[in-house]
């Protein structure tokens, strides 16, 4: 009984860290800073991203660097080869307790799990998922 009893807390755990937290105006201050991951295309292409988030306040201020974007991306989205720089002043936290970003038909929202920001994009044309963990 014992062990069926520490398996469902163990599991009861995990869930917690698995599944997204709000994000709320308080927890702007945990998110202020930099952060660095990956954007995956839908069409199985990847590459680094950096994403800093400059104050601590609605509307959040911040700048998106999209680097080593591959060729068949860049085509399809006009974006460089090299670097690719973003920047919003607009974001804003949904009722959903997500961080979006909206502006010239690009999208971005990220839900906070754990220590890391998980969300999708559009932009320029393509569609994909991000993660990113705080640096």
């Amino acid at each position: 009984m014992k062990k069926i009893v520490l398996l469902v807390i163990a599991l009861m755990m995990v869930a917690s860290v698995t599944f997204a937290q709000h994000i709320t105006p308080g927890s702007l201050k945990e998110l202020k800073g930099t952060w660095v991951g990956v954007l995956s295309f839908q069409i199985g292409e990847t590459c680094p991203a950096e994403l800093v988030i400059l104050n601590d306040a609605e509307p959040v201020k911040a700048k998106l660097t999209i680097t080593m974007v591959p060729e068949v991306i860049a085509k399809q989205t006009g974006m460089k080869g090299d670097r690719n720089d973003f920047s919003n002043d607009e974001g804003k936290i949904t009722t959903q307790g997500s961080l979006m970003f909206a502006g010239n038909k690009n999208f971005m929202e990220f839900e906070l799990k754990g220590n890391k920001l998980s969300g999708w994009f559009y932009m320029n044309g393509a569609r994909g998922d991000v993660m990113l963990r705080k640096k």
